[in-house]
This record gives structure tokens, sequence and C-alpha cells, in this order.
């Protein structure tokens, strides 16, 4: 791995943990840019690392190749990590075109502005959501075939493509990373999140989307950025597929229980709405077989359940929750 990145979603959750963590983890101390239009938050994450001379932050659109070119020009022997992408799953049900355009566009823009100035390796957050409903369960990476049930996977699967493309074409390098739930403090969104928010409003009842027994796989932030770090200097050049995640799976209700636990709250009632799946578009059972990571020397810590309690512990603090 090289000691400088140029980081796209770079405010975001997982973005803003990356540019933490990143200049601690290279081969020599180097600039990390955190660049994102902050549409999906702020730079409140990584506010104390303004002051470090190797983090610079770019407040531009991924889809602004132009910006982007700029930004990466003489970047030859560098990283590019592509994180921006939406946060919201659901928002492509109504708008058909937004992950499209999120996903896909977003990539080759990236592709574009790494051909016109000088980065031959890209490092890409990718879903669980490209394998749709799996054949397969624990499901591995050349599981088949992949067919999306949502538009935010089919967005992912496009980039992908794209990736592997410009791999061939050009002869980059993508390490694509098929994340399981990444989960952690400064999180806006994803149902540890959702389930404080309602708590905090009404403490006795607690809807839940589904039938409660979605079951997937969860794992820290901070584990996620060393999976990444860790595999992609093992990966070597070429496009790679990795997932990455936890093993094993923790329920929907599971988690209602454990965030309900965390805020001290007792007697609440669980209100199912809906089937098994919690909208159009959820796959109902996320599972992965970790082989592959597994063998390039890299694990999560931290077990699925420990890692959704811890979320909840951190999210809590961070709004002042005072158990009653």
């Amino acid at each position: 791995m090289s000691g400088r990145y140029c980081v796209t979603g770079g405010a975001g959750f997982i973005g803003s943990h990356f540019v933490e963590t990143a200049p601690r983890r290279g081969r020599h101390p180097g600039e990390v840019v955190a660049y994102d239009d902050l549409s999906n938050t702020t730079t409140g994450g990584f506010e104390p690392l303004l002051a470090d001379e190797r983090l610079r932050f770019v407040r531009a659109d991924v889809l602004d190749t132009a910006r982007l070119t700029e930004e990466l020009t003489g970047w030859t022997q560098d990283d590019v990590v592509h994180l921006a992408s939406s946060v919201d799953m659901r928002k492509g049900y109504h708008d058909r075109g937004f992950d499209l355009r999120q996903c896909a566009e977003g990539t080759l823009s990236v592709l574009n502005a790494m051909r016109a100035s000088g980065p031959r390796t890209v490092l890409f957050s990718s879903s669980s959501t490209v394998y749709g409903d799996p054949v397969t369960l624990p499901t591995p990476e050349h599981a088949g075939p992949y067919a999306p049930i949502s538009m935010y996977g089919a967005g992912k699967l496009a980039a992908e493509a794209l990736l592997s493309a410009n791999c061939h074409l050009d002869g980059f390098t993508a390490h694509v990373f098929r994340f399981g739930n990444v989960v952690g403090g400064r999180m806006n969104h994803g149902v540890i999140h959702d389930f404080i928010e309602k708590l905090d409003a009404r403490r006795d009842r607690l809807q839940v989307l589904g039938d409660g027994r979605q079951r997937k796989n969860y794992f820290l932030v901070e584990e996620c950025v060393d999976g990444i770090l860790t595999a992609s200097g093992k990966l070597g050049p070429g496009f790679h597929v990795l997932n990455l995640g936890n093993p094993g799976t923790v329920s929907v209700d599971e988690i209602a229980a454990i965030v309900i636990d965390e805020m001290g709250l007792k007697g609440v009632g669980l209100e199912h709405e809906g089937g098994v799946r919690g909208w159009p578009g959820d796959v109902p059972v996320v599972e992965y077989d970790l082989t592959r990571v597994h063998e390039l020397g890299w694990s999560a810590p931290t077990d699925g359940r420990q890692a959704i309690r811890t979320c909840a512990r951190r999210l809590l603090a961070e709004r002042g929750w005072q158990r009653p």
C-alpha cells in the first residue's frame, strides 16, 4: 500500500474513519485528501483531524470529473479510495436513476479522472446487495448469478463491471470490497440508528420494519478500514473482489433487544410491519463465506453481536443519552 490516499466520500461514515486511520497505516507519512460534496454528511466526523497537515479536505462532487482530475494529477504511485455513494438504499425505489448516478456514473467519473491524471489503483466499497437473494449461504464471492433486487444493488454491480472492464483495458488495479453491514460511531443511518431515534421519541413501543427475523452480518467501521488496508496490501495487481464482514448473522429482533438494553428501557413492545422484507429490495438474509479474506490474514476481532452493542453505546454517548 502507498502512503497517500484520495478518499471520495471522505467526510462520510466509513470515509471519515478511513481518513482518521490511513495516515497511521501507510508505509510513510503522506497526504490524505478527503473529497466530499457534503450531500450526506458534514465535516464533523473528522473536524479534529483537519489540523493535521497530512489531511486536506476538498468540497466537490465526485461527478465533477474535471475537478477530480485536477486533484489527482501527479498521484501516479498512490491510491484512490472510492467510498462516495448513497447512504439510503430505499431512495432508488422512487428515483430509479438515483443509484445509477451515484454508483455507476460516480465510478466512471473516478476512472476517467484516473485515466487522465495518474493513479493506477482504486479501492472500492461495494455491497452484499449485488448478490440479490443469494442462492448459496454462506455466500462466497463467486456465487451467482448476480441478480440484485434493488436499484442500489444494481448500481453497485454496474460499478463493479466498470472497474473490471477498465482494469483490463487500461491496466488499472481495482480491489472491490463487498461490505456486510458496517456499524459504529458517527452513523446517521441504518437499523441501530433508526431504533435509537424511534425509542428516543417513544419509549414503550418500537416499530420494526419486516417480521424481525431478517438476519445479516455486522462489523465495526474501524475493523472495516483495517480489513481494507490489510487485504489490499496482499491482493496485488489486477481486478479482485472480496467479501468483508463477520461470519454468522444477527436478527433484527436481536438488534432491537440489544438497543433496548443499552438504552436501559423496560417493557418495550415490538410492532412488526410487513413480511419477510423490511422494504422493497431488502434482502432478508446476508451471511458471508469469508474464506478468502481469512486466508489473507484478516478477520474481524469483534463478533457481530458485540459490534452492534458497541455501536449502540457510541451512538447513545454522542447524543448524550441518560439511562432512565
